[in-house]
């Protein structure tokens, strides 16, 4: 209890006195013994708090393992279809390839691969190059080079 009240308050002696009775009658009122010991059995008694299992680390970890896998999935580089499309190429040297990208990207490519295919003639008007417009549905054979993602990088014409 703070007894602490500054000199300039005015103190009620009446109220001092109740205080200390109050005061004197709490210290002789204590629980009995005998009121603790069955508390503590009572609530030893009770059933405890469910501790955590014992693998409780396998579910986060088997989650991170999912979109482990799922995002190596979506960012590894995908083959291209084989829609009709044959990967042997020519036997002999059928002239220079058409570079659809810079030329250092293609020099610093590690994996390319040739792949045998057909297409219209009217799509070698969009890298640039002159068609007929009498001619512009028929088919052209042509080497592709691809990269490892599937990127089209250069292209020889055949015909």
């Amino acid at each position: 209890m703070n007894t602490d009240i500054p000199n300039d308050s005015p103190r009620d002696p009446l109220l001092d006195l109740k205080l200390d009775a109050a005061r004197r009658g709490l210290a002789r009122e204590a629980a009995p013994g005998e009121l603790e010991a069955a508390l503590v059995a009572r609530f030893r008694k009770l059933p405890r708090p469910m501790s955590r299992p014992r693998f409780w680390w396998m579910p986060p970890l088997a989650l991170a393992a999912v979109v482990a896998l799922a995002s190596w999935i979506v960012r590894a580089p995908l083959s291209p279809a084989n829609d009709g499309i044959s990967i042997e190429t020519s036997g002999g040297d059928a002239g220079p390839f058409l570079a659809l990208r810079p030329l250092e990207r293609i020099a610093l490519e590690p994996g390319t691969r040739i792949v045998s295919t057909e297409f219209p003639r009217a799509l070698l008007a969009d890298w640039g190059l002159p068609v007929a417009p009498d001619r512009a549905g028929e088919p052209v054979r042509a080497e592709m080079l691809y990269s490892a993602d599937g990127e089209p990088l250069a292209v020889r014409l055949l015909q």
